[in-house]
């Protein structure tokens, strides 16, 4: 009898997790589960995620965090998973250590997270994104040759997984600038953004995604109360009259920033 589809995708998995651990013995023990990575809003697509302390370990008397790989990450092939796996195997040795990598509901990634993504083998931006900073880490091609017999290996098991349509990927990730190429090879997830603030005096401002936002509320977490839409001053306009012969004609209005 030919094993399961699901148990050879999480058996490859596994493998690929513990030469992570190989590599690197600070990375902890995980619970690996996979499916789908779209969220409930249209074009969110997540291609994996650490989750702390999710899991009870009954055996083990304690508790064991989840690491998810979406099939969606599957079907674009072992480098990708590979990289992936290494993108959350960063925040598994920051939960290990008690370190803080993360911030804005797991959104933004800060310095300390790009020093660990830089110590599993991954190359984050130079400059951080807006919204998720120095998420975007990339798999270079020594990273790539250490772990080649993996890749080779969940590329050739023809795993079950999936597919992510052409047009839905062009959705919901942009173009970004070469100093910031971006997940999985040129593409980041800068967008439209939309300036808010809280209530503090003066109000701390901060930019953040429309999605972000019909996520749920925000709350400072020195006045205690929600992040709304800045409202952009009035930009007042001036009207010019030209002298062009036979008197004074309108021109189109412009409009001017005056100081305030």
């Amino acid at each position: 009898m030919t094993a399961q589809e699901g148990t050879r995708i999480i058996n490859a998995l596994e493998a690929t997790w513990g030469a992570i651990q190989t590599h690197h013995p600070d990375v902890p023990d995980v619970v690996i589960v996979t499916g789908t990575g779209r969220g409930r809003r249209r074009n969110a697509l997540t291609w994996g995620h650490h989750t702390t302390d999710r899991w009870l370990d009954a055996a083990a008397a304690g508790r064991k965090a989840e690491l998810f790989v979406s099939g969606e990450a599957i079907a674009k092939g072992g480098e990708m998973v590979v990289e992936t796996m290494l993108h959350e195997a960063a925040h598994a040795l920051a939960a290990a250590r008690g370190i803080r990598d993360t911030s804005c509901a797991g959104r933004w990634h800060n310095r300390k997270y790009a020093a660990l993504a830089r110590e599993l083998g991954l190359e984050p931006p130079k400059k951080a994104a807006q919204v998720v900073g120095y998420s975007e880490a990339l798999i270079p091609p020594v990273t790539v040759a250490r772990y080649a017999a993996h890749i080779r290996r969940l590329d050739a098991a023809t795993l079950a997984r999936i597919e992510v349509p052409e047009d839905d990927e062009a959705d919901q990730q942009e173009p970004q600038s070469e100093d910031n190429p971006g997940p999985r090879g040129g593409r980041g997830r800068a967008g439209k953004r939309l300036s808010v603030e809280c209530g503090c005096t003066p109000p701390r401002r901060m930019q953040v995604s429309p999605a972000f936002l019909e996520d749920g509320s925000v709350l400072c977490g020195k006045c205690r109360e929600e992040f709304h839409q800045r409202e952009e001053p009035h930009q007042p306009q001036l009207e010019l009259t030209l002298e062009l012969g036979d008197g004074p004609q309108p021109a189109e209005p412009v409009a001017a920033r005056v100081a305030r």
